[in-house]
């Protein structure tokens, strides 16, 4: 058993991960800015809460003293992405080789060494810090989680429709098939100093996405096809958001459609 650290732990990914940790028997402790009830959606019983913060470090050495093992799930948008990714990864490598912690694992996302789009130039930055560290690194590249792709058609809720970017394809896997692969890696899985890629189970067009999403939900509104302009919008109508020769044999989209319900 390990003592593991999961960095970003109340988001997402982060919670995912946390609980399929601690459901192998490993010993789990979550940073984050803020420390979540007991009662809250972003606790995950089992766990033990510490805070820290990356960027300016307050907090960093206490919660990677003694641990074995950073899994790090952070996530920021906007002017911070690039503060927290680039920054907040140097802080936390240099702090936790310090500390004699000898393995580390980065969700990081598909395409990002192939676009000049802000927030995967972002990642990219914070990949290579983990690279070129001391700590024996894994990153894991993922497609589009299922709850991305169904928040980008519910951009459209205010026109009354559900957006589908057109010309764009999507791999949507399903956070916990991403989890195990991640914590798959903190016990060792995959090369050192390695990039896994991983997509979910299909390769499908948007608008199929969409379709499906429409009448799972049984809502109203129309599907809108939109261009997405810019860098992402290149970067997926390229393909480069796909890895169809590592897709899983995990979750697919309708099949997580119908486990919310």
């Amino acid at each position: 058993m390990s003592r593991v650290l999961v960095v970003g732990g109340t988001g997402l990914a982060g919670r995912a991960v946390t609980a399929e940790a601690i459901d192998r028997g490993h010993e789990v402790v979550v940073a984050a800015r803020r420390v979540p009830d007991d009662d809250a959606d972003e606790y995950v019983a089992g766990a033990a809460y510490v805070t820290a913060d990356l960027v300016t470090g307050d907090g960093l050495e206490e919660a990677v003293d003694g641990v074995d093992v950073v899994v790090d799930t952070v996530n920021a948008v906007g002017k911070q992405a690039a503060h927290v990714f680039a920054t907040g990864a140097q802080n936390l490598v240099h702090t936790a080789a310090r500390f004699g912690v000898h393995r580390a694992v980065l969700l990081s996302v598909v395409g990002v060494d192939h676009s000049s789009y802000g927030y995967y130039r972002a990642k990219a930055a914070q990949e290579r810090a983990y690279l070129d560290s001391a700590l024996d690194t894994r990153i894991v590249r993922a497609t589009q989680f299922h709850d991305f792709v169904t928040a980008i058609f519910d951009r459209g809720r205010p026109m009354g429709a559900l957006l589908a970017p057109t010309g764009t394809r999507f791999q949507p896997i399903a956070v916990t098939d991403v989890a195990r692969v991640l914590v798959d890696a903190a016990e060792g899985t995959g090369e050192p100093d390695s990039v896994i890629h991983v997509g979910g189970p299909q390769v499908e067009t948007a608008r199929s996405l969409a379709e499906q999403w429409k009448q799972a939900s049984g809502t109203r509104r129309y599907i809108l096809p939109v261009r997405l302009g810019g860098a992402l919008g290149s970067t997926w109508r390229a393909g480069r958001n796909l890895v169809p020769e590592h897709a899983v044999d995990g979750l697919g989209y309708a099949a997580w459609i119908d486990s919310r319900g």
